[in-house]
Parts: structure tokens; C-alpha cells; sequence
């Protein structure tokens, strides 16, 4: 009884020696197959700018770092350019694992993120940059790594002596900004035939009606110049073409009579020669026939001369008076574009002072401690393959790759009166 014990403890103790064996094999197993990325950010999406680390058991020259392209391709060895942006980690180990088999059989392939591509925060941060991307990350988070708000914002020194000077500034675009867009409906009238007749949006804000009156009558005087500077011109190409047409006429009616005396003279020199052949009159008479018949013929030519001449001024004439008004449309055009283009850039300029003169007044304001600035974040990324802006919230997910815009929310408090 006593040996069936002692059989029985011994094989008690060889159990439960395999079992934590068994145990230990597979948390061996385990922590070999787990992934970094995978145990943190299972459902991790790898996009571009991302580099992969790809290993492959059985095969080491198949192994390796390979970066993720602008196009969601890696390029790997035997199987070229393989997509992979927008797909999960253990998507992209399924697909090389699946395009492999088909050369090569017998191979275990794991995937992991070697390195995330970089966030970057722009706008109202200390520190804008590009920053290293964590699974988890959060907006504020990279707030935070950007320094947070701008220093402008969190002190109060001068921003009352900088503030009066953003003020006159922007006072000086409001004005730039009325004459170009003075400039831009004169131009737009020129260019369509219209009469020029000019109302001051709201965008443009409130100047001074005087200024505004100054500005428009200017612009008025020089399309009224130019209209009448247009009229004169064309009016005196007019009268050329009829000058032209004239001298046309009255140079077809004299060939005419040109072509009738040269027939008459043509039967004289017949008549002549006739006469001459018979003895009745002498051959002087003939030859002085003859010299006028040249003498006429030369005349018609310089009269074909002086046609051809008038007949291509004419022409030049007409197509000047053709052109004219197409010439001044594109004169007009092309100074449009410009203008369009100088408005385009004061309006970001007096966005920008907007701006300026908000984080003044804030910063004026938290002199006291009687304000706060507000924050709004937005993202540019890339989705479906172009990049767009979405607005994101202050504890939502940063992709790896996000271009982090920190703006600061305006209202009528911060901007000073236009």
C-alpha cells in the first residue's frame, strides 16, 4: 500500500511539473507572436510615412524595414509595389504572407509599425513643428507638445500700444481694399459695355463715406476718359474707312473712263494706220496716235497703283476698327485678373491682422485675469486619397501623419471696430 503511495505522489508531482511546463511553453509562445503594435494598437490603420518592420521566418533575405510611399505602397522584394495604406497591421502580414506562398512555400511572416509618420501642429502654438506620433495620441495632447497657446496670448505687455497700432493697419487695407474693388467693377464694366455703377459690400467693412465718395469719383472720371478716348478712337477710324471708300470710288469711276478712252484711242490708232497704208495721210499722225495710246496706258496703270494702295488701306483701316474694342476687353482683362489677384491677398492680410488684433485684445484682457482664449483644432489628412481638413475635438484620436491647425476662435470682443 505503502509503494502504491509513494507511485501515485511521484506521478502527482510529474503532472504538475508538465503542466507549468506547458504553461511556460506558451506564454513563451505568445509573448513571441505579440507584437508591439498589435498589443497596443490592435486595430491600428498604417498610412503613409509609416515604415514597417517585415520578418520572415524561414527566409531572412526577405526580411526588413520598408516605408510606406505617398502612393500606400511598399515596395517589397517579388512582389513589387503591395497597397497597404488604410489596412490593418494584420492585413498587410495576410497579404505579403498570401503573395509569398505563391513563390515560396514554408514561411511565417510578422508585421509591425517600426515607426509612425510624424504629426505636425501649426497656428496658435509656441512651438509649431512636426512631432513623434504615439497610438492614442489626443489633440490636446499634441497641444501640449507644441508649448500650448502662443506667448502673445498669455501676456499682457504693450498689447494695448499694439493693438492701437493693428488697428490703424487694418484701417489702411480697409482703404487699399475699397480701391481695388473700386478698380475691380470699373474694370468689369469696361470689359462688358456696362455703365460703371459701384455699392460697397459688407465685406468690405465701414470707411469713410467721404473716402468712399473720393474713391469711386476717381475711378468714374477715368472711365469716363477712357470711354471717350475709346468713342474718339473709333470715331476717327470711322471717317478714315469713308475717306478710303471715297477715294475708292473715285478711283473706279476714272478707270473707267480711262478703259473707255483707251478703246477710243485704240480705234483712232486703227483708223490711222489704215490711212497710212493707203497714202492718205503721213506716218507722224500715226505715231502721235501711238504716244498717246502709251501715254494713257500709263496713267491706268498708276491709277491701278493708287487703287491697290487705297483698297489696302481700307483693309487696315476695317481691322483696326475690328480690334479696337477686343484690344481694350483684353487690356481690361488682364488688369481685372491682377486686380482680383491684389484683393485676394489684402483680404488675407486683414484676415491676418484680424487675427492679430484678437490675440492683443485677449491678451489685453487677461491683464486682469478676466479672460480666457478659445481654441478650435481641425486636422488636414489624408482620406481617400487626397487631403482635406476635418474638425477634430480636443480629446479626439491624432492619426499618425495629421497636420494639427490650431486656430483661435474670434468673436465681436476680440476684433477691434472696423
Amino acid at each position: 500500500m505503502a509503494q502504491v503511495q509513494a507511485v501515485l505522489r511521484a506521478c502527482h508531482r510529474s503532472v504538475r511539473r508538465a503542466a507549468w511546463l506547458a504553461v511556460f511553453a506558451c506564454l513563451l509562445l505568445a509573448g513571441g507572436a505579440t507584437t508591439p503594435a498589435s498589443a497596443q494598437e490592435p486595430g491600428y490603420v498604417v498610412s503613409s510615412g509609416d515604415i514597417l518592420r517585415v520578418t520572415v521566418y524561414g527566409d531572412a533575405g526577405l526580411s526588413g524595414s520598408f516605408p510606406i510611399g505617398t502612393d500606400g505602397t511598399i515596395g517589397y522584394p517579388l512582389l513589387g509595389n503591395v497597397p497597404v495604406s488604410g489596412k490593418k497591421i494584420d492585413e498587410v502580414r495576410q497579404a505579403i504572407d498570401n503573395g509569398l506562398k505563391v513563390h515560396i512555400a514554408n514561411l511565417s511572416v510578422a508585421v509591425v509599425v517600426e515607426t509612425y509618420a510624424p504629426v505636425f501642429i501649426v497656428g496658435e502654438v509656441q512651438r509649431p513643428g512636426g512631432y513623434a506620433f504615439r497610438p492614442g495620441m489626443i489633440a490636446l495632447e499634441l497641444f501640449a507638445l507644441g508649448g500650448g497657446q502662443k506667448e502673445v496670448l498669455s501676456q499682457g505687455e504693450n498689447a494695448g500700444m499694439r493693438l492701437s497700432g493693428l488697428r490703424q493697419d487694418y484701417a489702411d487695407l480697409v482703404v487699399q481694399l475699397l480701391g481695388q474693388d473700386v478698380k475691380r467693377v470699373r474694370l468689369e464694366a469696361e470689359l462688358n459695355g456696362q455703365p460703371f455703377n459701384y455699392l460697397p459690400g459688407e465685406e468690405i467693412g465701414t470707411p469713410d463715406p467721404r473716402i468712399v465718395r473720393q474713391v469711386v469719383e476717381a475711378e468714374r472720371t477715368l472711365f469716363e476718359l477712357r470711354r471717350t478716348s475709346l468713342a474718339g478712337e473709333l470715331k476717327s477710324l470711322q471717317q478714315q474707312k469713308i475717306s478710303y471708300l471715297e477715294e475708292i470710288d473715285t478711283l473706279e469711276k476714272s478707270g473707267k473712263l480711262r478703259d473707255g478712252e483707251l478703246a477710243l484711242l485704240d480705234e483712232d490708232v486703227k483708223v490711222a494706220r489704215t490711212m497710212v497704208e493707203r497714202g492718205l495721210t503721213p506716218k507722224t499722225q500715226l505715231r502721235d496716235k501711238q504716244r498717246e495710246i502709251s501715254a494713257t496706258n500709263r496713267d491706268v496703270l498708276e491709277f491701278g497703283s493708287f487703287l491697290a494702295r487705297a483698297r489696302q488701306n481700307l483693309t487696315v483701316i476695317e481691322g483696326r476698327l475690328a480690334s479696337l474694342r477686343d484690344q481694350r476687353r483684353g487690356e481690361a482683362a488682364a488688369d481685372l485678373r491682377e486686380v482680383n489677384l491684389d484683393i485676394l491677398r489684402l483680404r488675407r492680410k486683414m484676415s491676418y491682422s484680424l487675427q492679430a488684433m484678437a490675440e492683443a485684445g485677449i491678451a489685453l484682457e487677461k491683464k486682469d485675469g478676466s479672460r480666457q482664449a478659445a481654441f478650435r483644432f481641425s486636422a488636414v489628412r489624408l482620406i481617400d486619397g487626397k487631403y482635406r481638413e476635418v474638425d477634430v475635438g480636443q480629446t479626439d484620436p491624432v492619426r499618425a501623419g495629421d497636420i494639427l491647425r490650431v486656430s483661435l476662435i474670434l468673436d465681436e470682443g476680440d476684433v477691434a471696430e472696423r
